[in-house]
C-alpha cells in the first residue's frame, strides 16, 4: 500500500504591523482602541509548541472583531509569557544553558526580534487606510517604531495562523 502525504496550505490573507515598545501589552491595545476606535480585548494566550520544545510558550493576544465591515483585528505578543520564567534561571557563572535555549524558544517571529508586538488586520484594507494608521501608530509617544511587514517573506509565517 502505498504512502500518502496531506500537505496543508495556509491562507496567509492578512496585514501584518510589526510594533516596537517597551509598554504592556494592555497599555499598547487601550492606545490602539483610542486612536483607531476598535474595542480590543484580552483572550487566552495563544499556544505554540514545537518538536523540539519540551514545554509550550504563550503569547498573549488580544483581538476585535467589526461584523459590519467584515474585519478582524488582533493583537499578539512577539515574546512568550513564559520567557520572564526562563531569564531567571541565570547562575553562578553566568546564563545556564536552558534559559539561553527558552529564550530563544519564547519568539514567536524569531526573524522580527526588534518588534515586541504584531497587529494582525485581516479583511479589505486600502493602502491610504494602511498607511494613516501606522502614521497614527507611530505618533504615540510611547511607541518606539511600527512598520508594515511583509507576511510572505517570513520564515515562521505559520506561527500567525490562529
Amino acid at each position: 500500500m502505498g504512502k500518502h502525504t496531506l500537505t496543508i496550505e495556509y491562507d496567509y490573507d492578512f496585514k501584518l504591523i510589526g510594533i516596537s515598545s517597551h509598554e504592556k501589552d494592555y497599555r499598547i491595545c487601550w492606545a490602539l482602541n483610542n486612536i483607531l476606535g476598535l474595542e480590543l480585548v484580552k483572550n487566552e494566550p495563544l499556544e505554540i509548541k514545537s518538536k523540539k520544545q519540551n514545554t509550550p510558550s504563550f503569547f498573549s493576544l488580544f483581538s476585535f472583531e467589526n461584523t459590519d465591515e467584515f474585519m478582524e483585528y488582533f493583537v499578539i505578543s512577539n515574546f512568550s509569557e513564559n520567557k520572564l520564567f526562563a531569564s531567571k534561571a541565570n547562575t553562578l557563572f553566568g546564563k545556564s544553558e536552558t534559559e539561553s535555549q527558552s529564550t530563544e524558544i519564547g519568539i514567536l517571529i524569531p526573524e522580527q526580534k526588534q518588534m515586541n508586538y504584531f497587529f494582525v488586520i485581516r479583511g479589505e484594507i486600502t493602502k491610504k487606510d494602511l498607511k494613516e494608521m501606522i502614521r497614527k501608530i507611530k505618533a504615540l509617544d510611547f511607541i518606539l517604531t511600527s512598520v508594515l511587514i511583509d507576511v510572505a517573506e517570513l520564515k515562521s509565517k505559520k506561527n500567525l495562523i490562529f
